[in-house]
């Protein structure tokens, strides 16, 4: 076999145009005009809205390869192009060799027809996306409804492209063409193999491992296929058609002689080298040994929904990711490593990749793999209704089986899940429209008789979901909190308080979110000073989200006392995104067993942009990201208030947001957490103290607790405050002893802009990558902001009591040595502290 690389430089240019531009590949037409210097950077400002222009042209790409004797002497020729965006034309010399119009699949077209010896022009034209996807709804027999957003271009529904490029509420419409995953011209004579899938069997007597081999022979013939996996090897001879089949072989693993792969946070994640061949053609892969189950089962409370994996239950945690950036040019393994580094380093177990982008390159599982991080992995299907013509039907058949046998033997992945929100949309939405009954059809033959089906077939050892969220199959009734999956989003779009979050009982919580800006580092990229304000024209276009900007100020002031410096703004709404989350995340957490997942919306950004995002788009660590790991930590200690009038825990909810009251805190209750798979004992130290350092109450509680238990330890009553101490003027806290990853837990008996916090004075020490932050007296959400130094803190935006000191390690993410950190802090190494916003 011979493979000829086509990456590199490629000249592209309107379909009706003359001039040629340089143009990169793997890449994308905004990324290539944007280094042509033929468009501003889309970014900043408003640039956005001029280039509209790109998205609604066709564009032709061509570059010249010379092919020699020896690659052209093969039986078959073909060209791969892994990644075409999206309606293209494929042409070798003038004469076409394949069309497609799905940017999820890789192609193969034959292209020995074509090719001659020495010099032979490749070119591919795109159609634009935005004027194919117009044709297509103009030629369907009923509308076909989708949501539409600020900023946006029509017609995605009919178009099998990320959804996002054409818009999103967080996101840039940049409805991009170009070729944008590599593309190269292979020549073979033998059996190929085209893909390699991995199921697993664990036994009591060990793991039967089936490797399914998708295999392309130019002729028919008998051949050896040999499957070599931790140090055990079996061959067998497959008789082989001329063309495409599926062989497989089922190799007995003894389990001793492997380690089981876990999730981040219960074990390793050991992953071991499988080569597979057929005659003389060898692929590899990295697999890891676990056996992973979704746990839908009737209980007490519902029906459960939970994972399972090596017959473990996992609290799954974590966030969901969307496209690292719109720009092809600037997807990169960089940005992938900082991105999963950043998820596990934040003790995240789960992601759930959004069904409104593109399926990720390999790195990103790759490295999920490493972490060990679960995959929750829709298929790109998102808030929208779809066509279900035979043609369409078709290339969704493809693209399923395309990526499953893609992406099947990673062990990351945990579950199939058909769509994000389709099925809210086809109930809910638009659930009166005059053509809701051919919705359904549609829906139906879509999901049910294409997407389930084609998956089911192509990894059988994996559990499939209907959709996010869903009550299960065949149900299409979307929010049952009592089972399946949910998205919870009325704290952030009806206007609930965040003490709402404690009247829901879920099983599973796939979406919730709230919103920050990003910090000054990232706006400076793309605004300029003097918009610097919450309603400026530039900053309401960096957020997406109708009135995204007003319901931060709204709640913030609900809150927080409002600063009048945007710097202490920016802080504070990131603060408000934190504390929703902490609410959120700490009592679903404490619901556990009954609740078993929370997974926030949304992890990353693609743009710098006022988001729901905990790590900005240039991967620097919003509060939330802190906060998470704090979160998330194996043992959670926590608060749970209680409320004048109610306990907090009811299911009454205001109609009106604005006739929700919650009262005063009566009471905080100390809660522990368990993820351990073990028992738990030890002590949690728990004091009440004034800001000013006062101790009020002081107590050790034993805790004694099995494997994955959650539990109350003790109540602290507002009453019991001693005279002459205001409820304005403590902090309860409290503290783990022992080894085990915790973070202490601090709560308050009043709104943060109600506590009558004192005026302080940090003390900052910086030794190499330790800084040492202390305060004479108490001070709330201290911040360490680094700059733009890539990495994080081992903790940030914490509570200091009176005369407490923490030291805090900066885990640079770019290896680069401690006096090189140390001189960076000392130079850029910012801190504040919530009293100094006001």
């Amino acid at each position: 076999m011979r493979t000829q690389s086509l990456n590199g430089q490629w000249r592209f240019r309107r379909s009706d145009g003359e001039s040629w531009l340089d143009g990169e590949v793997p890449g994308g037409v905004y990324s290539d005009l944007l280094n042509a210097g033929e468009i501003p950077d889309p970014f900043v400002a408003d640039n956005e809205l001029d280039v509209q222009w790109v998205g609604t042209t066709d564009w032709v790409y061509r570059r010249t390869v010379d092919v020699g004797e020896r690659l052209l002497d093969h039986d078959r020729v073909v060209l791969r192009c892994e990644g075409l965006d999206t309606v293209a034309t494929v042409l070798i010399n003038g004469s076409v060799v394949g069309e497609s119009v799905n940017m999820h699949v890789g192609h193969e077209f034959d292209a020995a027809g074509a090719l001659e010896p020495g010099e032979n022009e490749v070119t591919v034209r795109f159609r634009s996306p935005v004027e194919y996807g117009r044709e297509r709804a103009a030629e369907y027999p009923h509308e076909v409804p989708s949501i539409r957003y600020p900023v946006d271009q029509p017609g995605r529904a009919f178009v099998r492209k990320a959804q996002c490029h054409y818009g999103w509420d967080w996101g840039p419409c940049l409805p991009t063409s170009g070729i944008y995953r590599d593309i190269s011209l292979v020549g073979y004579s033998e059996p190929r193999i085209r893909y390699a899938k991995t199921e697993q069997d664990h036994t009591v007597a060990g793991i039967d491992l089936t490797v399914r081999v998708g295999v392309d022979a130019p002729t028919a013939g008998t051949y050896d296929l040999t499957v070599e996996v931790a140090e055990t090897s079996l061959t067998e001879a497959v008789a082989l058609d001329a063309g495409e089949q599926e062989v497989e072989l089922t190799v007995p693993v003894d389990e001793g002689a492997v380690e089981l792969w876990w999730p981040d946070g219960y074990g390793d994640q050991p992953l071991y080298d499988l080569s597979v061949s057929v005659g003389d053609h060898t692929h590899t892969d990295r697999i890891g040994f676990r056996d992973v189950d979704l746990v839908v089962e009737p209980d007490e409370a519902g029906t459960s929904f939970y994972f399972e994996v090596n017959d473990e239950p996992v609290y799954a945690k974590g966030a969901n990711t969307i496209p690292t950036a719109p720009l092809y040019g600037d997807v990169t393994a960089e940005r992938y490593e900082h991105l999963i580094r950043s998820a596990a380093d934040a003790n995240m177990n789960m992601l759930r990749v959004w069904g409104g982008g593109y399926y990720e390159d390999e790195a990103f599982y790759d490295l999920c793999d490493e972490y060990g991080l679960l995959v929750w992995q829709d298929f790109m299907f998102s808030c929208s209704l779809h066509p279900a013509d035979d043609a369409f039907l078709d290339t969704v058949e493809e693209e399923v089986r395309y990526q499953v046998r893609r992406l099947a033997s990673h062990p990351s992945i945990a579950v199939w899940c058909a769509n994000n929100e389709n099925e809210e949309a086809l109930e809910n939405w638009y659930g009166d429209h005059e053509r809701h009954e051919a919705h359904r059809e549609d829906y139906r033959a879509l999901y049910e008789e294409t997407v389930e089906p084609a998956c089911r077939e192509e990894d059988p050892s994996r559990a499939y979901w209907p959709g996010s969220p869903s009550s299960g199959p065949g149900e299409l009734e979307p929010y049952v909190f009592e089972k399946g999956d949910i998205h919870y989003w009325d704290v952030w779009h009806r206007g609930q308080p965040f003490e709402d979050y404690y009247t829901t009982e879920p099983r599973f919580v796939s979406e919730f979110g709230y919103q920050s800006f990003p910090s000054l580092d990232s706006l400076r990229t793309v605004l300029d000073p003097d918009e610097f304000n919450p309603t400026s024209p530039t900053m309401e276009h960096h957020q997406r989200n109708p009135g995204g900007n007003a319901t931060i100020l709204r709640r913030m002031a609900d809150y927080f006392r409002i600063p009048f410096d945007f710097a202490d703004f920016v802080y504070v709404s990131q603060l408000l995104q934190a504390e929703a989350m902490s609410t959120a995340i700490e009592y679903w957490r404490r619901r556990k067993p009954t609740t078993m997942g929370a997974l926030y919306w949304q992890l990353n950004d693609l743009w710098p942009v006022a988001s729901w995002s905990s790590i900005e788009y240039d991967g620097k660590w919003k509060a939330q990201q802190y906060a998470a790991r704090r979160q998330f930590a194996p043992v959670l200690l926590s608060f749970h208030p209680a409320f004048e009038g109610r306990d907090g825990v009811d299911n009454v909810q205001a109609e009106d947001p604005d006739d929700a009251d919650w009262g005063d805190v009566t009471a905080q209750t100390l809660w522990i957490t368990s993820d351990e798979t073990g028992p738990l004992t030890g002590a949690v130290d728990l004091e009440v103290a004034t800001f000013d350092g006062e101790l009020v109450r002081e107590e050790s509680v034993a805790v004694d607790l099995d494997a994955h238990e959650s539990t109350a330890l003790a109540t602290v009553e507002r009453a019991e405050l001693p005279d002459g101490v205001a409820p304005s003027e403590v902090m309860v806290r409290a503290a783990l002893d022992g080894s085990r990853e915790s973070y202490p837990a601090t709560a308050f008996f009043a709104d943060y802009k109600r506590l009558a916090l004192p005026e302080t004075d940090l003390t900052v020490e910086i030794d190499g990558c330790d800084v040492t932050v202390g305060a004479d007296r108490a001070a709330l959400f201290v911040e360490l902001d680094p700059g733009a130094l890539p990495g994080a803190f081992g903790d940030n935006y914490v509570h200091l009591a009176a005369g407490e000191e923490r030291t805090l390690s900066f885990d640079a993410y770019d290896d680069r040595r401690d006096a090189l950190v140390e001189a960076h802090l000392a130079e850029e190494l910012s801190v504040r502290h919530l009293r100094e916003t006001y």
